[in-house]
């Protein structure tokens, strides 16, 4: 019985301790606002191991009230065994009340299991811009109509005479020279797989990860692999999110068991471009058989021609 109770005790101190070991806070120095302030909101992630931690995905604005004016990059620091992110983001809220600023969301990659943390709401008052009514409201003057003089014509004058020229040369210039054909891109002669693989074979001669340049190889890799699903499933991909291009393919287009490895190959791209992971050398040459055993499931053959019925 005693011993039941042990392992009790320790699976509860294991658990509470998982728990613990990244927490997720977004606060501000203070409560009182006046509408058209910027708000500083401190973004701060602690965790007890060094994990690769995405931070919130920032627009220009988080709601039609609330806009973002600027945000600081990520600070990543080691203290007291515990690793700390922060990050500062200054909002501007245009209405006037109790406002409930927004919950953060945080990705965190726990030994190849990914885990999402959400900070707590954040309740602020915001004040309106004080009117003083002890004066009189005045009317609004209108503005005093002053005679242009030549000098300030001339500019104009000058801007016009030469735009007129420019378009005189210009339409020589076409008259006399013919246009030159702009050539069409490779990508949409060749069939998506082909045009994907010789792609990815000049990725791997231009050696970038061995020379230290692994940010951009993940780019291009990505890349690569964005533009053979937009030109094979015919869906815009260059400018969705890992999580928006994964849902535009769940619905019936790949078969799931398809999308696992790609699938991990573009978070881990997210990591490396948002979070300065680096991933080890092997990670690195895995990272483009995945891309090319994806194009090799998923690429379109096409069929070839019936012949004749064979003589009897």
């Amino acid at each position: 019985m005693s011993l039941a109770r042990g392992i009790l005790c320790l699976f509860l101190l294991l658990s509470f301790y998982c728990s613990e070991a990244q927490t997720a806070t977004a606060s501000t120095k203070q409560k009182e606002y006046t509408v058209g302030d910027w708000i500083p909101i401190d973004l701060f992630v602690s965790s007890a191991t060094n994990n690769k931690v995405v931070f919130p995905n920032l627009n220009d604005s988080i709601s039609p009230s609330i806009e973002i004016a600027n945000y600081t990059s990520i600070d990543t620091i080691k203290k007291s065994g515990q690793y700390e992110y922060h990050q500062l983001i200054n909002l501007i809220v245009f209405d006037t009340g109790q406002i409930m600023l927004p919950q953060f969301q945080f990705l965190v990659n726990n030994s190849g299991q990914q885990d999402t943390i959400i900070s707590e709401a954040i309740l602020i008052h915001v004040a309106g811009m004080k009117i003083d009514t002890t004066k009189d409201i005045k009317p609004i003057k209108e503005p005093l109509k002053i005679p242009y003089t030549f000098q300030e014509i001339l500019p104009y004058l000058l801007g016009a005479i030469i735009l007129l020229l420019l378009g005189v040369l210009i339409f020589w210039y076409l008259s006399n020279h013919r246009k030159k054909q702009t050539p069409i891109d490779e990508k949409y002669l060749l069939p998506p797989h082909v045009w994907a693989i010789k792609e990815l074979d000049k990725l791997m001669e231009e050696k970038l990860w061995q020379r230290g340049e692994v940010k951009s190889y993940y780019s291009k890799l990505t890349d690569i692999a964005r533009t053979y699903i937009e030109l094979r499933y015919k869906i815009p991909t260059m400018e969705k999110t890992t999580d928006e291009l994964m849902d535009s393919l769940h619905r019936g287009i790949i078969k799931q068991v398809f999308k696992k490895d790609l699938n991990d190959l573009l978070v881990t791209s997210d990591f490396v471009k948002f979070a300065k992971a680096q991933p080890d050398f092997i990670e690195n040459e895995e990272a483009v058989k995945v891309v090319k055993d994806f194009i090799d499931k998923t690429k379109q053959i096409e069929e070839e021609p019936t012949t004749t019925k064979e003589k009897k």
